[in-house]
């Protein structure tokens, strides 16, 4: 390379959230130049670790107030930046290219001319994003008056973006620019081997200031980056170019929670020359089909059916054009052929070479590396006749200067030779005969067909392929369908008649309760903790909040607040806890709209606990004069009639008003942790915290409050101050009576002072419903202490006990596993899997982010996926206990109660079973009492 040439690899980060990130485990790769076998540079490797926080800023952007900064941005607002990125390509072409080939070994005007191309492309989406807003709102003709209707297109999500390594910066942007126009934000992951100018575009980015989390770009190792990355459950479309091989293994790993895949894959194209071509065109688009890239197309037109009539002539012309081809290093002026990407994939074009001679065929020009090159990973174009179909170099995709030829003797013979391939991505015909041409173009298969050409692309033509060639297409409008949702809206618009369908309802009387006056106010306040132990667990939560985590299709907390709607002159919610306010703000932002109710989230300096939380904020609480104030727990359930309650309150005329239910000890047994009396046996309590109160009754964690609350909160904790821990006292008496010291760090007003204080006044006592009935209704508690034994160990990523075999396992991520834990070598474990005690795993099993807890046996190929399997329970042979693991889905997990047993075959999904349950049948969605 000459020395004027030669420019440095620049040394980037990751690119996340609108800034360079060094990655978490600090890895980096190095950047090999194929030309001179030297190490040019690095760049960073992204993990799992980076995957999370690029997939959280993507997820946050696409979000943030509705998605008002992208998502719903007009298509002429993300329109400006597409053609800022497209000026900056331009403006750094020369050297942007340069960097293309020093990393991928493609001759510089190849480079130039990609450069051209992504520009274009940026550009062209920029016109398309523009021309969507006219679009939205397309009326639909409907063959009725009473109905109207009109079909929006929305930006599908998360999309992420994994691309090749032989046009890297140019396949980026076929898939970077429609899905930004689109109104998606995305997570782009270059292949390891060739990654530097994406790096680039990150530079791009930041330079026309791209609003953050809309594009964010993870360069790494495929299996560290790229697999989690296509796994994850908040990715809502994946879109991929590369091998078929690794395709199919993006489309299982979609087809776990059935999300949107386009894939452009592997090919094995034919270009057939007929008796009347002009030879001399025909070897010319011959040699550019096939040699284009160093050979690195997967359009490539590798197999040449030339008809027997002219073959002779046509080879003859054939290496004459291939002798003419200049192979130096990719740098200097004139090349044609550069070196093959990096050493392994040399090593695979020649080995499909010495096979191809193995099995019979005849090298007829090229095959070795040429002599005047003494480093770098060249082949000479290669030329290989004498093929039988059945060879492997006629049937796989060798991805190198390798052009294999076999001769046809009629059109019908030519097609079914065409078509004799998994493959269908491209196909050529050369003739002078159109009507040929227009035969063939409809009997080849193949997504894209040449005629007499091959490989022209161009930004407004779609591109794809049939058969394992891959799904859906790139470029064109078709390429913006890619990363658009279609909804469709319909009205009824005689909305002052009733339909008619059934007979109207006979009038009713309505219950009248004895409300306040409008002038009076509540607020509502709910408690959502803190990412402390117990209340943020990983498996169970895929690092969301737990107040967020999805529970019956909504986040947990959604069901207090939707319970809280319904009570009479409620001014505003509040919810207190100490997770970051970031974490809260798009769904508070949301849910606020929604419910045209105002929604705030207060955050903790610390954990004060249910009382002390609403006393530290109690001036806001206290701003718009409230009469009453409820308190909720936001994991609790709320199927709890709250107006009745607040009435009940007013009736009794009580300070504090506590929600309890009755219980059987024996429900109670089956859920959680029994505290009974020693003596009498008789039921005490229900909970996680059994020190808190006593009765058969078990505490709901909904209070409703006179404002005098505070007063008497000031009251208590005046008394409390040297004394015993209030998680430690099941009555007010106690608390006045406590002498125990407590520990100078901790100081905290629990609910244990709110229940007592109520106590003393009135419990209003809902006592209709069995227990296990309220599991039914959205919102149930999963604060169940025994859930908690299994806590997931945060600071160690990687295997943390041997157990039985467990060394041998294939683990990915966050794991833990009991060491009294049995598991097969052949199972695959992870990302974030926590398996306790004496649990049996056998061969083939496969498991994500899951709990597995004490003595369950899960039986040769079953999988679980976003699910909590109970104690003792038992998973048959090939079972899938599977959720989506996603807040949009109608249930976010599966739960398998106690001693559940699911037989061989049988799949769970979406699904809660209760203790001591057999399913021999298949369930979705089903609660199973």
């Amino acid at each position: 390379m000459s020395t004027e040439m030669a420019i440095p690899i620049p040394s980037r980060q990751l690119f996340i959230d609108g800034e360079s990130r060094e990655p978490v485990l600090r890895k980096r790769i190095p950047v090999i130049n194929p030309a001179t076998e030297e190490t040019a540079g690095d760049i960073p490797a992204a993990t799992v670790e980076d995957v999370e926080i690029a997939v959280d800023a993507a997820r946050r952007a696409f979000f943030r107030n509705k998605g008002k900064d992208w998502a719903t941005a007009s298509g002429a607002f993300r329109a400006k930046f597409l053609r800022a990125i497209a000026a900056k390509i331009l403006e750094r072409k020369s050297e942007l290219a340069k960097l293309e080939t020093i990393d991928t070994g493609k001759p510089l005007d190849e480079s130039v001319s990609d450069m051209d191309g992504v520009a274009d492309c940026f550009k062209y989406y920029a016109e398309l994003a523009e021309s969507l807003d006219a679009k939205q709102s397309a009326a639909v003709s409907l063959p009725t008056d009473s109905f109207k209707c009109h079909v929006l297109k929305e930006p599908i999500g998360v999309v992420a973006l994994i691309t090749p390594w032989n046009y890297p910066l140019l396949m980026a942007a076929w898939k970077v620019a429609p899905a930004l126009a689109a109104g998606c934000t995305a997570i782009l992951k270059p292949s390891e081997l060739a990654s530097v100018t994406c790096l680039e575009l990150a530079e791009v980015c930041k330079e026309i200031a791209l609003p953050p989390g809309v594009l964010n770009i993870l360069s790494g190792i495929g299996s560290e980056a790229g697999a989690p990355l296509a796994s994850h459950p908040h990715v809502d479309k994946i879109a991929f170019t590369g091998s078929t091989a690794t395709g199919i293994k993006v489309m299982t790993a979609a087809a776990q929670m059935i999300k949107p895949v386009s894939l452009e894959l592997g090919g094995k194209s034919p270009m057939l020359v007929f008796e009347d071509a002009d030879l001399d065109r025909a070897a010319e688009w011959a040699i550019f089909g096939c040699f284009l890239t160093n050979g690195q197309i997967c359009s490539a037109t590798s197999r040449l059916l030339v008809h027997e009539s002219v073959a002779a002539r046509f080879l003859e012309k054939l290496i004459d054009w291939t002798k003419s081809i200049k192979i130096s290093d990719p740098m200097e002026e004139g090349c044609r052929l550069g070196p093959i990407v990096s050493e392994g994939q040399y090593e695979k074009v020649m080995n499909y070479i010495s096979t191809a001679k193995e099995e019979g065929a005849t090298v007829l020009y090229g095959g070795v590396c040429p002599q005047h090159l003494k480093k770098g990973f060249f082949v000479e174009p290669t030329i290989i006749t004498d093929v039988s179909t059945s060879m492997q170099i006629w049937r796989e995709e060798v991805f190198g200067p390798v052009l294999c030829i076999k001769v046809f003797t009629s059109e019908e013979e030519g097609i079914e030779l065409a078509n004799d391939t998994c493959y269908g991505l491209g196909a050529a015909v050369i003739s002078k005969d159109l009507e040929r041409c227009n035969r063939l173009t409809t009997a080849l298969q193949a997504g894209v067909v040449w005629v007499n050409c091959s490989q022209p692309c161009f930004n407004q033509a779609p591109w794809g392929g049939n058969k394992r060639s891959g799904i859906g297409r790139e470029l064109g409008e078709w390429g913006l369908e890619n990363y658009l949702s279609i909804k469709q809206v319909t009205e009824y618009i005689c909305s002052d008649k009733p339909y008619g369908w059934f007979a109207s309802p006979p009038k009713q009387g309505f219950r009248v309760f004895q409300m306040a006056s409008l002038e009076e106010k509540v607020v509502a306040v709910i408690m959502v903790g803190g990412p402390t132990k117990g209340t943020r667990f990983r498996p169970l939560s895929f690092n969301t909040p737990k107040p967020l985590f999805p529970l019956a299709g909504q986040p947990m907390v959604h069901h207090p607040i939707l319970a809280c709607k319904r009570i009479p002159n409620l001014s505003q919610i509040l919810l207190i806890g100490f997770y970051e306010e970031r974490e809260f703000a798009l769904y508070v932002s949301s849910i606020s709209n929604e419910l045209k109710v105002p929604i705030r989230y207060l955050r903790e300096d610390k954990p004060h606990g249910s009382a002390g939380g609403l006393y530290y904020f109690r001036d806001l609480i206290m701003e718009d004069a409230p009469s009453h104030i409820f308190l909720l727990n936001c994991d609790v359930c709320c199927n709890f009639p709250l107006p009745d309650m607040l009435e009940a309150h007013r009736r009794y005329d009580g300070m504090g008003t506590l929600l309890v239910t009755k219980v059987s000890a024996e429900s109670a047994n089956q859920f959680g942790e029994l505290v009974a009396d020693p003596i009498t046996n008789e039921l005490l309590h229900y909970t996680e915290k059994p020190e808190t109160f006593v009765s058969d009754l078990i505490n709901c964690g909904i209070y409703v409050f006179t404002p005098e609350i505070f007063t008497a909160i000031q009251d208590v904790s005046t008394h409390r101050e040297g004394r015993a821990n209030l998680r430690r006292v099941s009555s007010f008496e106690a608390l006045q009576l406590a002498t125990r010291t407590l520990p100078t760090d901790f100081f905290r007003l629990d609910q244990d002072i709110l229940s007592p204080l109520t106590g003393k006044k009135r419990l209003y006592t809902y006592e209709t419903m069995d227990f296990w009935e309220q599991i039914k209704t959205p919102g149930i508690s999963l604060k169940c202490s025994a859930l908690y034994l299994v806590q997931f160990r945060l600071t160690s990523p990687h295997l943390l006990a041997s157990g039985d075999g467990t060394k041998s396992a294939t683990v990915i991520g966050d794991v833990y596993v009991h060491p009294s834990a049995k598991v097969h070598p052949t199972a695959k474990i992870g990302p974030s899997v926590s398996i306790s005690a004496n649990v049996r795993i056998a061969a083939g099993v496969r498991l994500i982010s899951c709990i597995i807890l004490d003595d369950v046996e899960i039986k040769e190929n079953a999988v679980v996926m976003h699910a909590i399997v109970g104690w003792k329970s038992s998973l048959g042979k090939w079972s899938r206990v599977q959720a989506e693991g996603d807040y949009n889905a109608k249930l976010g997990i599966t739960i398998l109660g106690e001693a559940v047993t699911v037989e061989d075959e049988v799949v769970v999904t979406n699904s809660i079973v209760l203790p001591n349950k057999s399913l021999n049948g298949s369930v979705q969605e089903e609660i199973i009492l």
